[in-house]
């Protein structure tokens, strides 16, 4: 390993964690140095590229011998929080999965604490990556559409309501702190902010959990006690009125994510199965006219845009540690989110809209 090298570890050895050494451990000059999660190592599921780096059940330990330059935090969202200021304390800049607390209290710590340390701090919003919405986002920033007035955003997926899906961590409200509405729904908080360019003025919403039990992997009964649907109202900038839907029981959607935006000279919409290509009626003279019959055309990104995509979050932070101007998403965006979130849930208890600012 040479001094020039970024050592790189990983705290929490899900699914995710995976999707964290992909994308981060094959960009140049990145050695990784260290695995951890506190489960019995024999039972985890690393990938060949590192079948030989040093494992770890203890973060402390690991961090204090493998002296990492950037920690991905791959954990349970419950875990976020500690650790990330563990990580901050030993000197890493710190990759964090999303949703990036399970407080708006916590996440503020963890942006207080990265200031102070003089250290970057990433949150995995990975839909940034997705070519389309990046147009859509350069469309909307040109003035393309005009002035926004309305948007539409769904996620859907029906995982959850599969009886062959079991059980996890995800499905304890102590340990995700939500369920559709943290685990899809920031995405599409961040991403309505990320294609826009609107913030959030006041929102409101609702949230109930359809599938009451479900069956671990050696056929144990456990309560789900987290939200499989919620919806949601929000005031964006410029009284913008944004519509959101999430689910996770929806049987026959996969991964379904959709972001439509209507402007005075255009509409557009994109999805996330659908990287390389927009839905997209746009100009003065095309929207002069009304129309009575629906017609979005699906058109392809110009090839030269796709060609110039970034490093891919959570990779893109490595750049930015290197000294590199590079967008990424920030945990000042993670607290933007989290912030959100929580006057959603501040809205269910009350049964009213909550400002935010």
């Amino acid at each position: 390993m040479s001094a020039s090298e970024l050592r790189y570890a990983v705290i929490g050895m899900g699914g995710v964690a995976h999707f964290h050494l992909n994308q981060i451990s094959v960009l140049p000059g990145v050695a990784v140095v260290g695995l951890c999660d506190p489960t019995d190592p024999k039972g985890w599921r690393v990938p060949a590229a590192q079948a030989g780096v040093p494992r770890f059940q203890d973060a402390e330990k690991m961090l204090r011998e493998t002296k990492p330059d950037l920690v991905s935090i791959c954990t349970p969202n419950k875990f976020h929080h500690a650790l990330t200021l563990l990580a901050l304390r030993h000197g890493a800049h710190v990759a964090c999965e999303k949703p990036m607390a399970m407080t708006v209290a916590e996440a503020e710590a963890m942006e207080a604490a990265r200031a102070a340390a003089g250290r970057l701090g990433g949150i995995n919003f990975s839909y940034r990556n997705n070519a389309a919405f990046r147009f859509a986002r350069e469309l909307i920033a040109a003035g393309e559409l005009g002035r926004v007035l309305r948007v539409n955003t769904v996620y859907l997926q029906s995982f959850l309501g599969a009886e062959a899906t079991p059980y996890s961590w995800r499905n304890d409200l102590t340990l995700a702190g939500f369920g559709a509405l943290g685990d899809l729904g920031v995405h599409m908080i961040d991403g309505v902010r990320f294609v826009t360019g609107l913030d959030y003025q006041r929102v409101v919403g609702l949230a109930q959990t359809l599938i009451p039990e479900k069956t671990d992997a050696t056929g144990g009964r456990h309560p789900v006690t987290t939200d499989t649907n919620a919806a949601f109202l929000a005031e964006l900038t410029g009284g913008v009125v944004g519509v959101f839907e999430t689910t996770q029981v929806a049987p026959g959607y996969g991964n379904f994510f959709r972001i439509e935006v209507s402007g005075e000279r255009g509409t557009l919409a994109v999805h996330s199965d659908h990287p390389e290509e927009i839905w997209l009626r746009a100009g003065a003279t095309l929207t002069r006219y009304a129309t009575w019959h629906t017609d979005l055309p699906l058109q392809r990104l110009p090839t030269d845009f796709v060609s110039r995509g970034t490093p891919p979050s959570p990779g893109a932070i490595v750049p930015a540690i290197r000294g590199e101007k590079i967008d990424f998403p920030t945990f000042a965006d993670g607290l933007k989110a989290q912030r959100v979130l929580g006057a959603l849930l501040d809205s269910m208890k009350s049964g009213s809209w909550q400002r935010l600012g």
